[in-house]
């Protein structure tokens, strides 16, 4: 390692330092943010956003002056979502996906009404919310062993292995997200066109992954996180699914760019990479089975969106006869 990097001249060593420098710091920043910022904020927003549990005059006061804020927002989310699919902006797309999981940090109050504290973020997801809560739950699909690990098995035990296993997660989440950056960066100030070294190498699309599984382990650290008695814990899994849904909405279209616009040598490429997760290619041909029906001619965005709305159907029912028979509290 140290013989390459006196083979290398003094700009690209810059180069390359300056890309560590800013993935460590995004690193470091989201893991603070994920596990010590909400805390704090919980603090702070209390003195203006109080637990009203027992105020219930109060308590309604409140609901009245935000719900046109809650709804707004959550009105323009997905506009943002729509928007990033149709004008190819797919950063628009991400950033709305991703606006509609930040609620999940308000699990992180230490209150019984859930509109207090942090808690306050959850105004976002208030028209599910007044609909009826169990919506938000209408991914559990994706958390199927955790309740099951939660139902049948000793709490301790539950408790230890999936907390662990959370972390693992938030950890290898941000550790892909870290490595993804850096190799970015540091391809696009070499000037390469198709960046396939480092990590590269394995995924096409390791800021996505990265994303998906910080927040998937997210997810299961507030499923199995002490809450004050009469708190609202009902498990957010239906953001998580869509957020994660149009992640890869927007990476398979970044996939029909990348061929577009530099063809063969993308397609090769492709096809010596994993998407996302290095599935064998068996199972990964199957995942995208749904998108041979649709005749070529078709545009690629609509067939995107015809296949992920299907696999959205499907996991929603799927959950919701789970709901039924296996409750996840």
């Amino acid at each position: 390692m140290i013989e390459r990097l006196r083979s290398m001249d003094r700009s690209a060593v810059i180069k390359l330092t300056l890309s560590v420098f800013l993935s460590i710091a995004l690193t470091v920043s989201l893991f603070y943010l994920t596990l010590e910022l909400p805390h704090l904020l919980d603090k702070y927003l209390h003195k203006y956003f109080p637990d009203l549990f027992w105020e219930p005059e109060l308590r309604k006061i409140l609901l009245n002056s935000v719900r046109p804020l809650g709804y707004t927002m959550l009105i323009i989310i997905i506009i943002l979502i729509i928007i990033g699919y149709i004008f190819d902006r797919g950063i628009i797309s991400v950033a709305g996906s991703i606006a509609l999981y930040i609620p999940t940090f308000g699990y992180f109050a230490f209150a019984m009404f859930f509109l207090a504290g942090i808690g306050i973020l959850r105004v976002i997801w208030l028209p599910f919310i007044e609909y009826s809560p169990k919506v938000l739950e209408l991914g559990n699909v994706v958390i199927m062993p955790y309740i099951i690990l939660r139902k049948y098995c000793y709490w301790r035990i539950s408790y230890g292995i999936s907390t662990s296993t959370a972390i693992i997660f938030i950890f290898l989440g941000l550790f892909i997200f870290s490595m993804g950056v850096t190799t970015w960066l540091y391809g696009k100030f070499k000037g390469c066109k198709i960046i396939d070294f480092w990590i590269y190498r394995y995924i096409r699309h390791p800021q996505y992954l990265g994303y998906i599984l910080w927040s998937y382990g997210l997810l299961v650290l507030i499923y199995f996180m002490p809450h004050v008695r009469g708190a609202f814990i009902t498990l957010p899994s239906y953001p998580w699914l869509i957020s994660a849904l149009t992640i890869i909405g927007v990476a398979l279209y970044e996939e029909e760019k990348m061929r577009r616009v530099y063809g063969e040598e993308y397609i090769i490429y492709s096809r010596k990479t994993s998407f996302m997760l290095p599935l064998p290619r068996r199972i990964a041909e199957l995942l995208k089975m749904p998108l041979c029906f649709f005749d070529e001619k078709h545009d690629i965005k609509v067939r995107i969106v015809i296949v992920l709305v299907f696999y959205l159907i499907i996991l929603t029912i799927i959950s919701y006869v789970i709901n039924i028979l296996l409750p996840p509290y």
